[in-house]
């Protein structure tokens, strides 16, 4: 059984590491222990997601053990060689169609605290440096525009997209606007017709 330690590792890490262990798996079992009973739930979903057997265990107000298994191990599909755990695992994640785009309209996510919501934009970046299908392009404007542009907290990311071929593209008035034009660190300036031309024949993925 393949063991994997996520306790103090904030949402979603201990999903993203169960998906890489799962490619790795071989249809083998795998066992997660975290500390906190919404990582249980959110790896619970996950395993119903994808159609596996999951059982999940306190063992003290900080510890839980979650366990993933194939429910199909073993059967002949399996004794001729089949590794549906993994092969499940990326099937059932993939969407059904690549063509998509990324819109980032604030340099944080939702309403209310933005300290909180500049938290989730940083969980949501890293998050879709990890997804199956990559987007096609990612679009900054308005206060979004700050995200590509020297000091943001999420550069890394940004640069791991565009490393594995995803376009990013950043407002060109919007960084003159907040003054940083001359700061921009990862992808290139566009102008809001592209944008326009862009949202208009992609599906959109917005936080």
């Amino acid at each position: 059984m393949k063991k994997i330690d996520a306790v103090g590792q904030a949402c979603p890490m201990p999903v993203i590491l169960t998906k890489r262990a799962l490619k790795e798996s071989n249809g083998e079992a795998i066992l997660i222990s975290v500390d906190n009973e919404i990582a249980t739930q959110n790896l619970a979903k996950m395993a119903e997601q994808l159609k596996l057997s999951v059982q999940v265990e306190k063992i003290n107000d900080s510890l839980y053990e979650v366990q993933l298994s194939d429910p199909n191990a073993g059967n002949e599909a399996h004794a001729t060689g089949h590794t549906a755990l993994p092969e499940q695992a990326a099937e059932t994640l993939k969407s059904s169609g690549t063509n998509y785009v990324v819109v980032l309209n604030s340099d944080f996510i939702g309403n209310g605290s933005e300290e909180l919501g500049r938290t989730l934009m940083k969980s949501f970046l890293f998050s879709l440096t990890e997804q199956e299908i990559l987007p096609e392009k990612v679009l900054c404007y308005n206060a979004g525009a700050l995200l590509t542009m020297e000091g943001s907290s999420v550069l890394d990311d940004l640069k791991a997209l565009e490393e594995d071929g995803v376009e990013v593209l950043t407002c060109g008035i919007c960084g003159e606007f907040y003054g940083v034009k001359d700061k921009l660190v990862v992808g290139t300036f566009t102008n809001m017709y592209r944008i326009v031309e862009i949202m208009r024949t992609a599906k959109i993925v917005s936080p």
